[in-house]
C-alpha cells in the first residue's frame, strides 16, 4: 500500500482573480474593491467601506490550525521491490555512507526535508501572489499550490519580500513587474510548452501560462509545478548569498574561482524544485524519480563525468560543457540526507561571508569539497548514476579511451 503525505491545508495567498497593483497592503490605504483580501506578513486584510472611501482594515493576524502538520514522509514502495521482509522500511545510514542504494537515499533525503518543513508551519509567510484570470484552470491550481508551499518555506529568507504574478498574458505579468518595482519589458522565455517566465533575483518571478496540464506524479515535470519551486529557490540562493550582481557560479575565468559550482546551484535548485512539486500536491518524491534522470538532452555523455567536470558553465545553454543538474541533484540528496536540509542553506548562508564555496563547504559539512567528491564518485552508480566514462579536457568533453 503506498503511503502518501500528507500536506498542510493553505488558507493564504492571493484569489485566482485580476488584481489591479501588486502594492502590499496597509491598514487606512485605499482599495479597489470590497470584500477582496490581500495576504501580507502572516495577517489577513480585508479591502472595507469606510464612509465613503474602500480601505484596508487593520488586518487579522493568521493562526496556525491545530490539525494542520506536514509528517514525516513513509518509505514508498519501490517499482520493483525486492522480496525482502525489510524492502519497504526507511533505513538511516551514517553521514556519507557508501552502503546505500537510491531507495535509501530518496527516503532519508525526502525525511529530513519534511522534518526541516515542519518547522517553517505558523512563521510569517512574507510574499505577495498575484494571478490573472485563466483558463487553463489546472495547471493555475498546481502552480499556485508550489507556489503557497514554497512561500510558506522560504520567504522568510527575503527582507523585501518575494513576489509571484501569474498571468495568462505577457502583457498583464509585465505590467504587474513592472508594478512592483522591476522595470521589466519581456517575461517570455519559453521553459516549456505553455509556460514562459521571467526572474529579478531580488525576489521577483514572473509567468505567463498558455495552455493546460494535469499533474502526474511519474511525470513530475510536465505541468510546471516543479520549475517554479526551481525558480524561486534560485531566488532564495540569489538572498541567502547576498548576490545581486554578476555570475553566482564558476565560469572558468580566474575571477570566478571562488564561486559557487553549477551542479550545487541547479541541483539544489532540482532538489527543491521537486521535492517542494511533489509536496504540494500530496505526491512522493520517488515516485518521479527515475523520470527525473531524463530531463536532459538525448546526449551520449549525460551523467557520465565525474562530479568535479560539473563546476562551470561557460556561457549560455544548460549543457555547456556538461549537463549539471541530474548529477547536482543526487549529490543534493546526498548533502540532505547526510547532515540534513537546514545545513544544504547553511552553505549558501555561510557564503555570504566566505565568497568561497570551498571554505563554505567545508565550514558546513567537515568535509572538503575534494573528500565529498571522492565519496560521490565512489558511491554514484549505487544511486542512480552510470559509471564514469567520459572526462572534461579543457572545454572539450570526451569519452575516456578515445
Amino acid at each position: 500500500m503506498k503511503l502518501r503525505v500528507l500536506v498542510i491545508a493553505f488558507l493564504l495567498f492571493a484569489p485566482l482573480t485580476p488584481s489591479i497593483s501588486a502594492t502590499p497592503p496597509k491598514a487606512g490605504a485605499t482599495c479597489s474593491k470590497a470584500g477582496v483580501t490581500k495576504i501580507y506578513n502572516g495577517k489577513k486584510y480585508t479591502c472595507i467601506k469606510s464612509g465613503k472611501k474602500l480601505v484596508w482594515d487593520k488586518g487579522m493576524l493568521i493562526k496556525k490550525s491545530a490539525s494542520s502538520s506536514i509528517p514525516t514522509p513513509q518509505a514508498s514502495p519501490s517499482p520493483t521491490p525486492k522480496p525482502s521482509p525489510t524492502s519497504n522500511q526507511i533505513v538511516d545510514f551514517p553521514a556519507w555512507s557508501l552502503d546505500i542504494d537510491s531507495k535509501m537515499l530518496n527516503d532519508q533525503a525526502q525525511r529530513n526535508f519534511i522534518n526541516w518543513t515542519k518547522g517553517k508551519i505558523g512563521m510569517p509567510i512574507n510574499h505577495i501572489q498575484l494571478i490573472e484570470t485563466n483558463s487553463n484552470i489546472n495547471r493555475i491550481t498546481i502552480l499556485k499550490k508550489a507556489d503557497d508551499l514554497g512561500a510558506m518555506l522560504f520567504s522568510s529568507y527575503f527582507p523585501q519580500g518575494s513576489k509571484t504574478f501569474i498571468g495568462a498574458s505577457e502583457k498583464w505579468t509585465v505590467e504587474r513587474l513592472n508594478e512592483s518595482g522591476w522595470s521589466t519589458k519581456n517575461c517570455n522565455e519559453p521553459y516549456m510548452q505553455g509556460v514562459a517566465l521571467c526572474l529579478d533575483r531580488s525576489g521577483r518571478q514572473g509567468y505567463v501560462v498558455t495552455s493546460d496540464s494535469t499533474y502526474n506524479a511519474s511525470e513530475p515535470g510536465s505541468d510546471g509545478g516543479a520549475l517554479l519551486a526551481h525558480e524561486y529557490f534560485h531566488l532564495v540562493q540569489f538572498n541567502l548569498a547576498k548576490h545581486t550582481t554578476g555570475s553566482l557560479v564558476k565560469t572558468g575565468e580566474i575571477d570566478s574561482t571562488n564561486a559557487v559550482p553549477v551542479w550545487f546551484l541547479e541541483g539544489s535548485a532540482d532538489f527543491v524544485g521537486f521535492s517542494v512539486g511533489a509536496l504540494a500536491q500530496n505526491a512522493t518524491y520517488w515516485e518521479g524519480r527515475s523520470r527525473m534522470l531524463s530531463y536532459s538532452p538525448p546526449e551520449e555523455s549525460i551523467n557520465k563525468n565525474s562530479i568535479a567536470d560539473y563546476e562551470i558553465r561557460t556561457c549560455c545553454g544548460n549543457n555547456s560543457p556538461t549537463y549539471p543538474y541530474h548529477v547536482g541533484r543526487i549529490a543534493s540528496e546526498y548533502i540532505v540526507a547526510s547532515i540534513g536540509f537546514q545545513k544544504m542553506l547553511d552553505i549558501w548562508i555561510d557564503y555570504a561571508k566566505t565568497r568561497n564555496f570551498e571554505k563554505s563547504f567545508e565550514n558546513i559539512t567537515g568535509l572538503t569539497k575534494e573528500q565529498f567528491y571522492q565519496r560521490f564518485d565512489q558511491v554514484r552508480t549505487k544511486i542512480g548514476l552510470p559509471p564514469i566514462s567520459w572526462r572534461l579536457e579543457g572545454l572539450a568533453n570526451k569519452k575516456i579511451g578515445n
